[in-house]
This record gives C-alpha cells, sequence and structure tokens, in this order.
C-alpha cells in the first residue's frame, strides 16, 4: 500500500538529518519545506543533496493516484544563509502550493495508517479516491478527492481514540515544534496554501472565568485574539471563508486543520467542539486547547442546523 512505501522513504530522510545539521531543504515552487523533509537538518550540502531527491520520490509515490501533482523543485540551502531568492519567487504558484498541502497531508495520514496498522481504512480510502477521481471534472480537484476521502473513511471506520492516534501520529511526522500564536499561524498556513480564503480568530471565556470591570473576563485580558497567551486552557472561536472542504453532511471535517494545528502545539491537547455554517460560505468552529488531556475532533464535528446549511442555494464555499 502507499502508505508503506511512504513510510520507507520518509525513513531514509530521517536515516541522513542531524539535530545539528547546517542544511535544510525548500521547495523551490512553494517556498516551504517538503513535507516529508519539514524539520529536517542534514550534516553537509551532499547528504542534503540526497534528500532532497528522496523527497522527489516520496511525491512521485503519490503522483501513480495522482497524475495532476506539480513537479517538484526542492533546493539544498545553508541554514544560516536562509532559503536562495528563488525559492521567495516560487512562493507564488498558488496551484503549487495548494497541491502541495493536500498531498503533504494526505500522505501522513497513509503514513499514520500503515503505522498503525490500519490497513482496511488505508484500503477504503484509496479505494473511495480512485471511484471519486473517474467522476472529478477538474483533475485540478483530484489532491482535494485524495484529503477528503481519507476524512471520509476515518470518520466511519475509526473509533474516536484511534482517530485521536493516526491524526496525533500524521502531524508528528512534520517534527511538531511549539509556534507562537498557533491557532492565528495554522489558518493562516491554510489560507496560503489556497484552503480557506479570510479567517479570523478570537477568544471565548470560558464558562465560570472571572468578569471584570466593563464584562471583560481575565483570560480576555491576558491576550488578544492572535495569541494564545500561556499555557493555560483556552478556547477559540475560528472563522473562515472557503472552505475547501465544506459540505452538507451536517458534520464540518476538521481533519486538514487539526493535522496543521497539532505539529504547531506539540505536548498540548486540541479539541475541536463543534461549528456552523455562516452567510456568504463562511465557517464558524470552536476549538479548545489544553496543556492536559486527550485531543478529539481531530476529523470532523457537528454542524449546527441552521439555514445556511440546509438551504440549498446558499454557498459553503467553493
Amino acid at each position: 500500500m502507499v502508505g508503506g512505501t511512504l513510510r520507507d522513504v520518509r525513513a531514509e530522510i530521517r536515516s541522513l538529518a542531524r539535530p545539528d545539521g547546517d542544511y535544510a531543504i525548500v521547495c523551490g515552487r512553494t517556498g516551504s519545506e517538503p513535507g516529508a523533509a519539514t524539520g529536517r537538518r542534514f550534516p553537509d550540502r551532499r547528504v542534503a543533496a540526497e534528500a532532497a531527491e528522496l523527497t522527489r520520490d516520496y511525491r512521485a509515490a503519490l503522483r501513480r493516484y495522482d497524475p495532476n501533482i506539480p513537479y517538484d523543485d526542492p533546493q539544498v540551502y545553508e541554514v544560516s544563509k536562509g532559503p536562495p531568492r528563488s525559492a521567495a519567487a516560487g512562493s507564488e504558484d498558488d496551484y503549487t502550493r495548494y497541491s502541495a498541502f493536500c498531498h503533504d497531508t494526505a500522505g501522513a495520514l497513509f503514513e499514520a495508517l500503515s503505522e498503525l496498522g490500519h490497513r482496511e481504512a488505508e484500503t477504503a480510502a484509496m479505494e473511495t479516491y480512485l471511484t471519486l477521481a473517474e467522476v472529478v471534472d477538474d483533475h485540478d480537484d483530484f489532491c482535494l478527492t485524495l484529503v477528503w476521502s481519507l476524512m471520509s473513511e476515518l470518520d466511519v471506520r475509526l473509533s474516536p481514540a484511534e482517530q485521536r492516534a493516526v491524526v496525533e501520529a500524521a502531524a508528528d511526522l512534520f517534527c511538531p515544534t511549539a509556534t507562537p500564536n498557533p491557532v492565528d499561524a495554522t489558518l493562516g498556513h491554510l489560507e496560503t496554501a489556497g484552503f480557506v480564503e479570510g479567517y479570523s480568530v478570537r477568544p471565548i471565556p470560558d464558562a465560570g472565568a472571572d468578569v471584570g470591570a466593563g464584562g471583560m473576563s481575565e483570560a480576555d485580558g491576558r491576550t488578544d485574539a492572535r495569541t494564545d497567551g500561556d499555557d493555560s486552557s483556552r478556547t477559540w472561536e475560528l472563522t473562515f471563508g472557503d472552505y475547501a472542504l465544506a459540505e452538507r453532511t451536517g458534520r464540518i471535517p476538521t481533519l486538514p486543520i487539526a493535522v496543521s494545528l497539532l505539529r504547531r502545539t506539540p505536548g498540548r491537547a486540541v479539541r475541536f467542539i463543534d461549528g456552523e455554517a455562516l452567510s456568504d460560505g463562511r465557517w464558524r468552529l470552536r476549538v479548545r486547547m489544553t496543556p492536559e488531556g486527550d485531543s478529539a475532533g481531530l476529523v470532523s464535528v457537528e454542524a449546527a442546523e441552521n439555514r445556511w446549511l440546509n438551504d440549498p442555494s446558499a454557498s459553503l464555499g467553493r
């Protein structure tokens, strides 16, 4: 299965990496690190070049199922000098960024399914994708169809605990690093990739929080809408438009958001609570981050019943 193949390639890249390496890899077409080499550093230019070729192999394994995947342009650079200018120029390639985001997410999930022994779900996701690919009119949508197929099969075939293990394992493949303002950084990443368009983030006072003068809780007073403030438990409201995975099933897919957020919040639990469709193709989600406990809602959450969800004439996004 594809998950095993991808795991083998990533393992080769990992074997070449060193924590104190001076060289890294960037994709000249997206301006970002290739998914299979994210967070990896290499001891010298020769070894980094070998790893760069392996990132091509990783993408080639996925290209067997999506021939529309743009070809990579992995470039080696010395970390102290920063990525080459050509990589920054390549970041203007919108579809390549979008495709890379979808395939990096899908590839990591296939690897996680393989690693954790969920062969039935892995096979079902690929079969669902291959069936849908036969009727997808725009081949540029193959990459999104792959992500949707994984989300759909994880939702129906795995228990909540199994879903959590798979999504956390997928996020771990990206060398999770604590990121300032992780919720904002996550939506910013999705917007750059073209997965959402326009977003806002605001903290929600916890029930029972002390409210001071002017109706402001202590939680509101110590942080603004673009920071998680400290390591305490916090709840956030995320609003965004043109969500690529929007659908009318009564649930909101959270899978790609969850993978992206977990890779920025190591050691913290992330719980997607619920959400709703808004007007003009926008969505609202609530997510809670805590220093302890289990993550939840990492594949999809219930969408509140309202006119925007049930009205066929109302736009849900793309």
